[in-house]
C-alpha cells in the first residue's frame, strides 16, 4: 500500500529523472558518466536551498549569545512545581520563536541539505529500477525499462544489453547484496560504499571545522552536529542494498557539496560576514 502511494507521487519525479538521464545518455553514451552528470544537475538546482540552509546555520550561531541569556532568565530550578516549569518553557520557547522571527532564522535549516538528500535519493532510486524492468514482450520476458521514451538510445542500450547497466567494466543496476555475485566481484561496490561514507564524514569535518568553539557551542549546533555523525551511518545501511548506480549519485554528490562548501566559504559575503563576526566574539578579550 504505502510503496504504491510513493510510487504514484513519484511518478512524474521518476518520468522527469529518466528524461533527464535519456538525455545525457544520449550525449556521452555511458551510464556512470549519464548519471554523474543527472546528479549535477540535480546538485545545481537545489544548490539555491543549500545556500540558505548554510546562511541560516551562522545566523543560529550569530544568536547564540541571546539564546543563552534566553536559556538562563527561564532556568528551570529545583523546587519548581510542575506548573511553574511548564509555564518558564513555554516562556522560552515564545521568546525564542520571536527570536528567530525577528532575525529570520528557522532551526531547522540548516538540516534542509540533508533531509533534501531522501527524497531524491527515492526519485533516483525508482528510475533505475525502472530502467531494468523486465516484462512480458512478445510472448516473452525480456528488458522493459520504464519512464523512458522506447525510441531512445537509453531504452535500445538496456534492451541488447539484456538489462545491465555496464559502466567501467561494473553493472550500476547491481548492489553488494545482489545474490551469485562472488567475493571478487563484490569489491567494487564495497570500494563504493567506504568512498561514499568517507566522503559524508569529508563534509562533515569540512563544515564543523570552520566553526568557532564558542559558536560550535551552541544546543542547536551539537544537535546537528549529532545528526551529522549519525547520517553517514544510516546511509551506510542503505548503500549495502541500493544499486550502484545510486551509490555513484551520492559519492559525486558529495564531491559537489564539499567543493560547493569551499566556495561558500570563500566567495559568499553573508557567510564571510558571519563568519568573521563569529571568530570575533570567540576570540580573548
Amino acid at each position: 500500500m504505502l510503496a504504491s502511494i510513493i510510487g504514484q507521487i513519484g511518478h512524474p519525479f521518476y518520468l522527469a529523472c529518466a528524461w533527464l538521464l535519456a538525455a545525457f545518455f544520449a550525449l556521452v553514451p555511458n551510464y556512470a558518466i549519464a548519471i554523474a552528470l543527472l546528479t549535477l544537475a540535480v546538485m545545481i538546482v537545489t544548490f539555491p536551498l543549500t545556500l540558505r540552509g548554510t546562511r541560516g546555520i551562522m545566523k543560529m550561531q550569530l544568536l547564540a549569545p541571546e539564546i543563552k541569556k534566553l536559556q538562563a532568565r527561564y532556568k528551570v530550578l529545583p523546587g519548581m512545581g510542575v506548573a511553574e516549569r511548564q509555564e518558564l518553557r513555554q516562556r522560552q520557547q515564545q521568546e525564542m520563536s520571536a527570536l528567530y522571527r525577528e532575525n529570520d532564522v528557522s532551526p531547522a535549516g540548516g538540516c534542509l541539505p540533508m533531509l533534501l538528500q531522501f527524497p531524491v535519493f527515492i526519485v533516483l532510486y525508482g528510475t533505475i529500477r525502472g530502467l531494468v524492468h523486465r516484462g512480458v514482450l512478445k510472448g516473452t520476458l525480456a528488458p522493459d525499462p520504464l519512464y523512458i521514451s522506447h525510441g531512445s538510445k537509453i531504452y535500445l542500450a538496456v534492451q541488447s544489453a539484456h538489462g545491465h547497466l555496464v559502466s567501467f567494466g561494473l553493472n550500476l543496476a547491481d548492489s553488494l547484496r545482489t545474490p551469485g555475485l562472488g567475493w571478487d566481484a563484490r569489491l567494487p561496490f564495497i570500494a563504493m560504499i567506504l568512498v561514499a561514507i568517507a566522503l559524508q564524514y569529508v563534509q562533515m569535518r569540512q563544515m564543523n571545522g570552520r566553526r568557532p568553539t564558542a559558536a560550535a557551542a551552541t544546543p542547536q549546533t551539537q544537535q546537528l552536529q549529532q545528526l551529522q555523525r549519525v547520517f553517514p551511518l544510516v546511509l551506510a545501511v542503505i548503500y549495502v542494498s541500493i544499486p550502484a548506480g545510486v551509490n555513484l549519485y551520492f559519492i559525486v554528490s558529495s564531491l559537489f557539496r564539499i567543493a560547493q562548501q569551499e566556495v561558500m566559504y570563500r566567495r559568499d559575503p553573508h557567510i564571510r560576514a558571519s563568519v568573521e563576526m563569529l571568530r570575533a566574539e570567540a576570540a580573548p578579550g
